[in-house]
């Protein structure tokens, strides 16, 4: 029997030590929950505690040394609600009886981060990258 061509857009989910994340990983902050997957946007250890750019995660790391994994993440929020147009503007229905509204106010900034501390045994579910 031949098996079905694979899907290049299929992800496999799993588990690695906090330390190994790397800038791009896609983290799930929510296993077993209503997932929450962000893209790493920079990791900062003893041993790797970064550059100026991220002069506070690195002064962190110097207080808490190496027991912890400093990881800072996107913090795109989900869109509960679904989305509709009317007179050309993307307006989300309102929840718990709400009115609706502009979809940009149920949005995330643009450049928001959120920061983690995750112990540096810590499993962090990840999820691979798809190919193309």
């Amino acid at each position: 029997m031949t098996q079905p061509p694979a899907d290049v857009r299929a992800v496999t989910e799993y588990r690695i030590p906090a330390p190994t994340l790397l800038a791009g990983d896609l983290v799930n902050t929510a296993p077993g929950g209503e997932d929450d997957w962000q893209r790493v946007l920079s990791v900062h250890t003893a041993e790797a505690p970064g550059e100026e750019a991220d002069a506070d995660a690195a002064r962190l790391i110097a207080e808490i040394g190496d027991r912890y994994v400093v990881v800072r993440l996107t913090d795109v929020a989900p869109v509960d609600s679904p989305v509709y147009f009317s007179d050309g503007a993307a307006l989300a229905y309102g929840a718990d009886g709400e009115d609706d509204g502009p979809v940009t106010e149920v949005l995330s900034e643009p450049d928001a981060v959120r920061t983690f501390l995750y112990t540096r045994f810590e499993l962090v579910n990840v999820r691979s990258r798809p190919i193309g």
